[in-house]
């Protein structure tokens, strides 16, 4: 029986009791939608409890109703749940009885009910073994991975493969590393879904680091040994040898320094490993790498400056450093107006030249005293000529 048609089953037979009773009364043609708002309160305890109903023998003295305390407290809520759903659904009409009639009535519908898918699980159980997987036939990822993880690791890893197919782990032999799994639904091909869930779980324990699968390891030797400042400058282009060479998908391959001299190549295989496959990378890296110049590189020498860049750096270093200039937002100054009488005083008087006079040489100045003394020696000798004139005549 599925969840859904035991859930519906249950509902019905809450309802049907409480109306045999005569504590619950429907409105009309809403019996269905009565069962719809039951069914949304028993849907998400009923996945919870379904598998733990029946599956533990009751010993000694009767301290648990279904035989598991989480499922009786899970069982006791939801019978809360469904009386609140009860008054509160529109389909009822009215009720009548006190909460706890009502709740004991819905409790004792969910035990007979529970009881007997019990039972029937039980008998379903033991005429259906569980579904056996031994962990070493898986692939090879998933079989590594359930070597190296540690007890709890693996059994939470099963866990959680069981849960992803809706399935749960019985229990697990770490003798021969078998698990065995309790289908939900008796399915011939579930036994495929549960192994690869469980592979699938296995390779994330891989992934995440958890756990480490086995290497093979190849040595290259170089040429020659190379320094700390040689290995750096070749890392990219031994890098990309690496990226192109060693990228097999069966059996991908890093690279690390082994020394001055040598390169480590470390192959991870993902199948049973091959040989042939790890050799023939090997041997194209190789092949590669020996084309590669792993000569010193020469030694720098520092560039002379000319002249001119000398000159230029000199200058540079003598020079003052510069004064910060003015903030161009700052204001200036307003400037005072003259009175009306020094503003004409001023634009009388003649403007003073702002160009300095040049200075005439001094062979200019006797030059000057010769033009001005031959006027007045004409002079002097027209004034004795005339004076002579005069007394001549007397």
């Amino acid at each position: 029986m599925t969840a859904p048609i035991l859930s519906r089953q249950l509902a019905k037979s809450i309802v049907d009791a409480l109306k045999r009773a005569g504590h619950l009364v429907l409105a009309g043609g809403e019996s269905e939608a009565v069962l719809r708002d039951l069914q949304v309160h028993i849907d998400p305890v009923l996945a919870k409890i379904l598998p733990r109903i029946g599956r533990s023998p009751i010993m000694g003295e009767v301290t648990s109703t279904f035989g598991d305390e989480a499922t009786d407290e899970a069982v006791e809520e939801l019978v809360a749940e469904l009386r609140e759903a009860l008054l509160d659904s529109d389909g009822v009409e009215d009720v009548y009885a006190d909460d706890r009639t009502i709740e004991r009535m819905i409790f004792r519908c969910l035990l007979d009910d529970l009881r007997n898918v019990g039972d029937a699980l039980d008998d379903a159980e033991d005429s259906a073994p569980p579904i056996s997987v031994r962990l070493d036939t898986l692939g090879y990822v998933a079989a590594h991975a359930a070597r190296s993880a540690d007890d709890e690791t693996l059994r939470d890893a099963l866990d959680r493969a069981a849960e992803a197919v809706k399935s749960e782990l019985d229990r697990y032999e770490p003798g021969s590393r078998t698990a065995f799994f309790r289908p939900a639904n008796p399915d011939p091909e579930q036994r495929i879904d549960i192994e690869s869930s469980i592979e699938e779980e296995l390779s994330d324990l891989v992934d995440l680091g958890v756990v480490d699968l086995p290497t093979v390891t190849r040595r290259v030797g170089l040429a020659r040994e190379l320094d700390r400042a040689e290995q750096k400058a070749l890392f990219r282009t031994i890098d990309k040898l690496a990226q192109k060479h060693l990228s097999n998908a069966l059996s991908p391959g890093s690279w690390a320094w082994d020394g001055p001299g040598a390169l480590a190549l470390t192959f991870t295989p993902l199948a049973e490993p091959d040989d042939r496959v790890i050799n023939e990378q090997t041997d194209a890296f190789t092949t590669e790498l020996a084309t590669v110049d792993l000569s010193a590189p020469p030694p720098l020498t520092p560039a002379i400056p000319d002249a001119g860049a000398l000159a230029l750096a000199q200058a540079l270093a003598g020079l003052k450093p510069a004064k910060p200039k003015e903030s161009a937002t700052k204001e200036k100054a307003p400037k005072e107006k003259a009175p009306a009488s020094k503003k004409a005083a001023s634009e009388k008087s003649a403007p003073v030249s702002e160009k300095p006079t040049s200075a005439k040489p001094a062979s200019a100045k006797p030059a000057k005293a010769e033009k001005a003394a031959k006027p007045a020696a004409k002079k002097a000798a027209t004034t004795s000529k005339t004076t002579a004139k005069k007394k001549a005549a007397k």
